[in-house]
């Protein structure tokens, strides 16, 4: 199949009517907020879903996402006693964040487009009981090889709750609602790197480091309930015109739906009345032992090694681009004060218990917390404020304005945690350090992730593929790397030399806030790099 221009698929370019008393489209309530994408008159629409059943699909898959990374970060503050129990070396103990780091980002290319391929639902109830296994052949391995291979397999099922978590937003919500709900999803991931620490250094303290893996397998085994029961298949045929969305011209005479809580009803006016996107079948609305079946066929329009291979130029586009880079480097640091922790924390003069080493992750969640809430509630409000003032059209560069505030906030975070280190400081100076330095790991991460979502609307799964496959391997080598970056240079100067790379490359969010929409245009209308038709 030849390669085509994403402006062929979607002419809008993620520039969108979000306002509009145009009565031909489908509104929020009785405001003049327009959905999109616009939901068909399929019961089957997961856009039409109540929004009880939304929240449940969407809470059931982040919990995944938290839980995947609880398993794999539950060990981190215990490597020291690993090393002494299995007879290895604390670098080779080490191996069990870093290897689970590689192979997460390493299963997404794996996992999307199986997803695709498949529908989402099969693979999520086969990569959660991956990950289940997993645990539980860690919790019960007798040598270190064994552990090490348990904690593996566990994280390449724990891989797909990445890209196809974040990818489950744009199947069930609207334009207007993804800012908030990404940055849940981020922050549920965030808090799993932090709660399998902070949790697992006491448990391994007093019960043993097989405990934390014990711990794992509960958790992730009552997950695994949750997404067969209550995560049916959120894959959609569903029209890319996004004229459905965006047209100002109908008629005013033209039908109207309306949405009023969890119900669509149609509203008519003059003399005709349509349901919205109307076709000639409507299937029926399917019970819920029928959403339970995890087949739905396979995609018919492409081959599973085509799937695989798809997604790797749109890497090239500029958004997609920045994501990549600044996802990496909001999640560098954390994963290399993670690392380093124990080591900074346990010897004189702070002599921190392996309990103690983890309480590192409170300010962290704290911190986490407030990028959240800056690249969640904040950016979507703001984006709404400037679609308003710009006559109700949605320009994706608006989210990019509010990515200032956590740029600054970690960039402030790594220089003050080298230096804070490199000076023996005290220990609350380091942990508000690190707390400032993970308001990027949602923030940042939040805002461009959503960015892309805007922007590539058609191809988001693929892009979000890319991001976090690359963002996993960009980690992998900071774990292998870090500890003899910090031996050689010391703290101050390693960490300063990663706050400078940090500047710079956000400081590429500029031209994107200064020339994104004409970025937007000539990569969508010039750039050839879909070898796909749209589902």
């Amino acid at each position: 199949m030849p390669f085509r221009s994403l402006k062929e698929l979607d002419p809008s370019e993620g520039t969108v009517l979000l306002y509009s008393g145009n009565l031909s489209q489908q509104h929020l309530g009785s405001g003049d907020t327009v959905l999109f994408p616009q939901p068909s008159a399929d019961p089957n629409d997961p856009l039409t879903w109540p929004r009880w059943r939304k929240h449940t699909v969407f809470l059931s898959i982040c919990l995944f996402s938290c839980l995947n990374n609880f398993s794999g970060t539950v060990l981190s503050d215990s490597f020291l006693t690993i090393s002494e129990d299995l007879h290895v070396s604390v670098e080779d103990a080490s191996g069990l964040l870093s290897w689970i780091v590689l192979t997460q980002g390493i299963a997404n290319f794996i996992w999307v487009p199986t997803a695709i391929y498949l529908g989402k639902r099969p693979v999520f109830l086969v990569s959660c009981a991956i990950a289940f296994i997993g645990a539980i052949w860690a919790a019960a391995s007798p040598s270190f090889g064994s552990l090490l291979g348990g904690c593996i397999f566990g994280a390449f099922g724990g891989g797909a709750s990445e890209a196809l978590g974040a990818a489950i937003i744009n199947d069930i919500y609207f334009l207007h609602e993804r800012g908030s709900k990404m940055s849940w999803y981020i922050i549920f991931i965030a808090f799993g790197s932090s709660l399998g620490p902070l949790c697992g250094g006491y448990l391994i303290e007093y019960k043993g480091w097989a405990w934390g893996k014990w711990l794992s397998v509960i958790l992730l085994g009552i997950n695994l309930l949750l997404i067969f029961f209550f995560a049916p298949e959120t894959r959609f045929r569903r029209s890319h015109n996004p004229s459905e969305g965006v047209s100002s011209s109908a008629a005013s005479d033209s039908p109207s739906e309306k949405v009023e809580g969890d119900k669509f009803e149609n509203v008519e006016v003059g003399s005709k009345s349509l349901a919205p996107n109307q076709t000639s079948v409507v299937r029926p609305r399917k019970t819920y032992l029928q959403s339970l079946n995890p087949w739905s066929g396979v995609a018919a329009d492409a081959s599973y090694w085509s799937l695989m291979f798809r997604p790797l130029p749109l890497l090239v586009y500029p958004a997609c681009l920045f994501a990549t880079l600044a996802y990496s480097l909001a999640l560098a640091p954390t994963v290399m004060v993670n690392t380093v922790s124990s080591t900074v924390l346990i010897p004189p003069p702070y002599n921190f218990s392996i309990g103690a080493v983890g309480l590192i992750n409170i300010p962290g969640m704290i911190g986490q917390g407030l990028g959240a809430i800056i690249g969640g509630v904040c950016i979507d409000k703001w984006a709404a404020y400037c679609a308003r003032r710009n006559n109700g059209v949605f320009v994706p560069e608006t989210r990019l304005l509010l990515f200032i505030v956590p740029t600054i906030i970690v960039f402030t975070g790594i220089v003050l945690f080298g230096f804070s280190v490199e000076q023996q400081m005290h220990w609350a100076v380091i942990f508000t350090a690190y707390g400032l330095m993970s308001v990027g790991l949602t923030g940042s991460a939040s805002i461009t992730m959503t960015y892309v979502c805007d922007c590539y609307f058609p191809v988001a799964a693929e892009c979000l593929e890319m991001i976090n496959g690359i963002k996993n391997v960009f980690a992998f080598g900071l774990v292998h790397g870090v500890v003899p970056w910090v031996t050689r240079m010391g703290y101050s100067k390693a960490f300063g030399t990663l706050g400078g790379i940090f500047g710079g490359i956000m400081a590429f969010v500029v031209p994107l806030l200064i020339w994104g929409p004409q970025i937007r245009h000539h990569t969508s209308s010039k750039w050839r790099l879909v070898s796909w038709e749209l589902e």
